[in-house]
């Protein structure tokens, strides 16, 4: 008997397919299988954000390894959890796509684990990584973070280094006023090198442990930075030369000669300064403020005044510098601090954190928080 048509069909056969449509979608429902669109896309991370998680990764390594060491950090770099975290924060944290998925593949639980990086090897790895970003990313404001992180690590190694030596120092000077027959433990690396006198000029640490020697301290005719900067670094430097000069009257025996080596060092890099401008602001006399030359303590504010005012500057010209620039300004500014950090009063707490990032650049930048007042040098009257 035929069904009854409508439509081009019959009711019948229509009533059929419809049912045995509905059979196959519950029995598929019950095998798993599923009718779906096609999975979406997840965009992949840019270079920029590739570079700013291998900071990130590295920044918590160096967390992770300053908690396993404890009290034994500060041995290695001062304050490092503290600024390890700091960093962290800065670049937003370890980036994680799905953090409440499960591993996929699963972890093999049989595989020996990796040895855990010690304090100064994960440091080396930051730095190391801080380097390679700078160097490489397009992101100019990722490339001075970069740089200031790698300047901040060397800073806080050179001062646990310094501690360690003036401990290392003193119980020597202990052991021979009691005539000790036993010396006292040495942290030296057998290099037989002599520790550098205030007058030195202090090269960049790399991360191998080489240093930044081609760069030098200043600029040649290659650097982009503006006439008005160049002047106002040759302006500076030339501050410096006065303020050591001055210090070197008051002073007696080493303190003396390292003040006058100092002044040479700070009036040959004014010179470097002054060829590359068109008119030299130098004035043959300056003037000396908020500082009592007679008082030893108020000479060594004056001097980091004038060492930290010079390092904040260098730090910050690494915002938005060329490579070439960016390879002498950080020798500049790690010179400067690490002559702030060798004067009497210097404090863990002074050492800075992300030099150069916290410099506004349209004010000038301020002296360091060691000292009880600040000291500052301006072209004298009778000059003019």
């Amino acid at each position: 008997m035929a069904g009854l048509e409508w439509g081009g069909g019959s009711v019948g056969a229509r009533t059929i397919t419809a049912f045995l449509a509905g059979a196959v979608a519950v029995t598929l429902s019950g095998c798993g299988a599923r009718w779906e669109t096609e999975p979406p896309v997840f965009p992949s991370p840019d270079a920029v954000t590739v570079a700013r998680d291998s900071l990130a990764d590295a920044s918590a390594e160096v967390v992770e390894a300053a908690v396993r060491e404890g009290a034994d950090a500060d041995d290695v770099a001062v304050d490092a959890t503290a600024a390890a975290e700091t960093h962290l924060d800065v670049l937003g944290g370890v980036y994680v796509a799905y953090p409440s998925a499960t591993p996929s593949p699963e972890e093999d639980t049989t595989a020996s684990p990796a040895p855990e990086p010690s304090l100064a090897e994960a440091i080396a790895a930051a730095r190391a990584t801080a380097a390679s970003v700078a160097a490489t990313t397009v992101d100019a404001d990722l490339a001075f973070l970069a740089r200031s992180i790698d300047l901040e690590w060397a800073l806080r190694e050179w001062w646990a280094a310094q501690e360690a030596a003036a401990e290392e120092a003193a119980a020597w000077a202990d052991a021979a006023a009691s005539a000790s027959p036993t010396p006292p433990p040495t942290a030296d690396d057998g290099s037989g090198e002599q520790p550098p006198s205030d007058a030195d000029p202090v090269w960049f640490p790399l991360a191998d442990g080489s240093i930044a020697v081609t760069p030098g301290f200043t600029p040649d005719e290659s650097t982009v930075l503006a006439q008005a900067t160049l002047t106002e670094l040759a302006l500076r430097e030339d501050e410096a030369r006065f303020a050591y000069e001055t210090l070197a009257a008051q002073e007696f025996g080493p303190r003396r000669d390292d003040a006058l080596g100092r002044a040479r060092l700070h009036a040959e890099r004014s010179d470097s300064f002054a060829a590359l401008i068109d008119t030299d602001p130098r004035t043959p006399l300056y003037q000396v403020r908020d500082a009592d030359l007679l008082d030893p303590d108020s000479r060594r504010v004056l001097e980091r005044s004038v060492e930290t005012d010079l390092a904040t500057r260098y730090a910050a010209l690494l915002d938005g510098a060329a490579p070439d620039d960016a390879a002498w300004l950080v020798n500049a500014a790690f010179d400067a601090y690490a002559r702030a950090m060798r004067t009497d009063g210097f404090l863990a707490t002074d050492v800075p954190t992300l030099p150069g990032l916290e410099v506004v650049r349209s004010a000038p930048p301020t002296a360091s928080a060691s000292a009880p007042a600040t000291a500052s040098i301006v072209p004298s009257p009778r000059a003019s």
